[in-house]
């Protein structure tokens, strides 16, 4: 075993840090990857020179190349099918470029409605009339009218005066990211807490 260079200790610290950083995408982004293959064997390939090559520059340093070559073509293998002479440029496409409405993870309770109102507060940055909400997302005015109380209740949007909405904090939280069910709750609970029920 070598003497580990501060170059080599850098390494391994940004390696590890990329590593778990991969391995997060992997464990809560599963509506995202959705178990494809190509995409697991390029990120296994990141993940084996990312953190396994700067370990084995420490312990077999002869190996690091043996690593790293092994980490390219797993990469490779991931970016391009050689049996198809395909780039895989459209399912890389559909995995990087996917409509965030379906990353983001809503509560039993919301419904696709829930997503498209939200949305158009978010696009929009507007005061907005449930009227106007009806005529923007091809859904009946009644229809919008009990989601927004719906919503107005769990905190996602807030009435300013009778009949005109507007996006929370919370609201707008959940529509740029994905929040997990104990974030929404602490947040609903900090809302109510301030601003009453």
């Amino acid at each position: 075993m070598s003497e580990i260079s501060p170059f080599t200790a850098y390494n391994l610290l940004i390696g590890l840090l990329t590593g778990v950083g991969v391995l997060y995408f992997l464990r809560f982004k599963q509506t995202v990857i959705e178990y494809r293959w190509f995409l697991f064997v390029t990120i296994a390939g990141l993940v084996l020179f990312l953190v396994g090559g700067p370990v084995v520059e420490i312990v077999f340093p002869a190996f690091v190349h043996w690593i790293h070559g092994v980490a390219a073509l797993l990469v490779i293998l991931g970016l391009y099918d050689p049996l198809q002479n395909d780039s895989r440029s459209d399912l890389w496409t559909e995995v990087l470029l996917k409509d965030p409405a379906q990353v983001r993870q809503p509560s039993e309770w919301m419904l696709p409605v829930d997503d498209t109102i939200l949305s158009l507060f978010h696009a929009t940055d507007l005061v907005l009339t449930p009227a106007i909400i009806a005529y923007n997302i091809d859904y009946s005015r009644d229809e919008v009218n009990r989601r927004l109380t719906e919503l107005e209740q769990r905190g996602f949007v807030e009435k300013v005066e009778r009949g005109k909405y507007r996006l929370t904090v919370l609201g707008k939280q959940y529509i740029e990211g994905p929040l997990s069910y104990d974030l929404r709750g602490y947040l609903r609970s900090l809302w109510r807490a301030n601003f009453g029920p």
